[in-house]
């Protein structure tokens, strides 16, 4: 029984180690700075772009656009945190539709920057990223 008991706990260590996202990228914005991301797939190539404009009462607004496509999200630090884009549009049969996940972490009083996760998920390498902004 010992040996199953370490057994388990060693197989699920491992387990939780297994990211599922494909990339994962940092940014540390400030006001206004925009962070451009190209994204490349089969005959199509788009660019991806955020930018943060009010940080008030530990609520973050953020501005992004996508092949055309602008919206506006309110993210809160610890819960809400994060907003999804779609990279492809999804087939009938498709499931799996890589997408990436923004991340808002946490913002930086003195230095008055937001620092954001950026995270590719992409199980079939569908979608190829070259990140614009450093």
């Amino acid at each position: 029984m010992k040996r199953y008991f370490v057994f388990l706990l060693l197989s699920s260590g491992w387990y939780l180690h297994a990211a599922p996202w494909k990339e994962l990228k940092n940014f540390n914005l400030k006001k206004d700075q925009t962070a451009i991301v190209s994204v490349k797939t089969a005959g199509l190539d788009r660019n991806l772009s955020f930018r943060w404009t009010l940080y008030t009462d530990k609520a973050l607004v953020v501005h992004e656009k996508f092949d055309r496509i602008v919206g506006q999200h309110i993210l809160y630090e610890g819960h809400n945190d994060s907003f999804r884009k779609r990279l492809l549009p999804p087939k009938y049969s498709e499931t799996d539709v890589p997408y990436v996940l923004v991340v808002f972490k946490k913002y930086d009083e003195v230095n008055q920057t937001v620092q954001f996760d950026f995270l590719l998920f992409d199980k079939e390498t569908q979608v190829k990223l070259d990140y614009l902004t450093k």
